[in-house]
């Protein structure tokens, strides 16, 4: 998948998330079956990944940088995910918020060469940073997909 295409299927999830203002609060809350996520969960989570790729991850691939050593809790990340989500934001915040982070996490990738997306991605020489980034809209899709078959079922 080429840097274009990348960059369009983020943008994509955002005029999607945008569209969810419509929904009812019971539904934004409603988990997707016992004890899982609901909707503003996964926008929450959402928000927390794409810090986390801002912060770790594309200012040091635009930088030609090494990825600083973190320890990635990926358990403790959803978890504030989901306590944020449920903290008493609004859904309207909650979107406008991902929607600025997002926005954000665009942008930074647009300043990015194109050849950088063929590059070995730091720290796992059979995959490129494209193919990275290709992981992460795959992650977005099935959350997507999640949430529209959850919309439906309601």
């Amino acid at each position: 998948m080429s840097k274009d295409q990348i960059i369009k299927e983020k943008i994509s999830l955002i005029e999607w998330v945008a569209s969810l203002k419509e929904i009812s609060n019971d539904l934004w809350f409603n988990p997707f079956k016992e004890g899982a996520w609901g909707i503003a969960d996964v926008i929450s989570h959402f928000i927390s990944w794409d810090k986390f790729l801002i912060t770790n991850r594309v200012s040091y691939i635009y930088h030609n940088e090494e990825f600083p050593e973190v320890n990635i809790d990926v358990e403790a990340i959803n978890k504030m995910a989901s306590q944020y989500a449920r903290s008493g934001i609004s859904k309207e915040e909650l979107i406008s918020e991902f929607i600025t982070v997002r926005k954000e996490l665009v942008s930074l990738l647009q300043k990015i060469p194109e050849e950088t997306f063929s590059e070995p991605y730091p720290g796992r020489e059979n995959m490129t940073i494209g193919e990275y980034f290709v992981g992460m809209i795959e992650h977005d899709l099935k959350h997507k997909e999640q949430i529209v078959k959850h919309i439906k079922k309601e």
